[in-house]
């Protein structure tokens, strides 16, 4: 039996009613998520509420009344998927250490100059490129100063893209790098497939660098945070006030230099300015077997992972020496994390028939 015109128009309306209410729902979580402090903030900077709308808000209800007083201004002025995903960008901008990012490094095949294309031409071809291997996924940028954020939401098979679990994406138009955070397996090849054509590189490989915190990442990356000085001029550091328990003019004069000695290199290792802030550093140790050949080929390789973990790492590691706790210099496994752009290490043995090297 066919459906009658006033059915197909009733499953119409039922159809948009239940998009709206999709949106609306998805809208409301975001604001419920967001610390009440931040809201106004994030609102302004989103920029699709006016200021009278915005003044209007009533900042003193629970956050569900606010949630769905702000749920109704959009609806309202007609609120899409679109500009629900730039609040979602926006919120994750602010919050991006609530996050654990990774980051992947793109590179050319030839010696030629990086191709630089403007943004616009960037967004065209990136998406061009999703949408012709997946369907059902919205795509939405944002630019924040040099950064361009991209936030892509998948659907599985035939169902709509899954707006509460997107993948973001930022990437810095002058440098080789895209930071990742939320991009899955399936999707994987996918993405970095859409960068390789819209940035003009051929080649992107994951580096061994994952933090919380997205400006130390691009700071050791981009080579921004205070670099040592590789001077070998001593320059002590104020002494704090404090009376030497040993009176032996000797020890005294031993120990002041020893301290100098060791402030110096600390100094020249990584400086006196801020350093980038990482949360963990990871190392992956596999070693074979010494014994009789026939013995060490059977036996699996010995594996163990060092992992050391603190809300500002290199900053503990900078304190290590002077408070006693290990001597200088430290271990190069531990210095060369900033310099190296890495904190996840595989240490192995160089394959020798002499003697073996532990190398990283």
């Amino acid at each position: 039996m066919a459906p009658t015109p006033g059915s197909a128009k009733k499953a119409r309306r039922e159809s948009i009613s239940a998009m709206d209410e999709c949106l609306s729902e998805f809208i409301k979580r975001m604001i419920v998520r967001m610390p009440l402090a931040e809201v106004p903030a994030t609102l302004k900077m989103w920029g699709f509420l006016a200021e009278k709308d915005l003044q209007s808000l009533t900042l003193w209800k629970s956050k569900e009344g606010l949630a769905m007083e702000i749920v109704n201004l959009c609806e309202s002025k007609k609120a899409t998927i679109d500009h629900a995903a730039d609040l979602d960008i926006v919120y994750h901008h602010i919050n991006s250490k609530k996050k654990l990012w990774c980051v992947y490094q793109m590179s050319v095949l030839s010696d030629s100059e990086m191709n630089v294309t403007d943004v616009a031409k960037f967004q065209a071809i990136f998406k061009k490129s999703v949408y012709s291997v997946l369907k059902n996924v919205t795509i939405n940028f944002r630019e924040f100063g040099e950064a361009l954020w991209i936030r892509i939401a998948c659907g599985k098979d035939c169902m709509k893209p899954n707006q509460y679990r997107p993948t973001f994406v930022v990437y810095h138009t002058q440098t080789p790098y895209a930071f990742f955070n939320g991009i899955t397996s399936a999707h994987r090849s996918m993405i970095c497939q859409g960068l390789l054509l819209a940035a003009g590189y051929r080649h992107i490989q994951e580096l061994d660098l994952k933090s919380r915190s997205l400006e130390s990442m691009q700071d050791m990356l981009f080579k921004k945070f205070s670099q040592p000085f590789q001077s070998h001029h001593p320059r002590s550091l104020p002494e704090k006030s404090c009376t030497p328990a040993i009176v032996d003019k000797k020890v005294s004069y031993e120990n002041i230099k020893e301290k100098e000695r060791i402030q110096h290199v600390m100094h020249e290792t990584f400086g006196d300015g801020p350093l980038p802030k990482l949360e963990y550093a990871a190392y992956k140790l596999e070693t074979s077997f010494n014994g009789e050949p026939g013995i060490a080929e059977k036996i699996e390789p010995f594996r163990c992972l060092v992992k050391f973990s603190g809300p500002h790492l290199l900053e503990s590691f900078r304190t290590l020496a002077p408070s006693g706790l290990a001597e200088a210099p430290l271990s190069s496994l531990l210095t060369c994390i900033p310099h190296r752009g890495r904190n996840i290490f595989k240490i192995t043995e160089k394959k020798q028939p002499s003697n073996s090297q532990a190398e990283n």
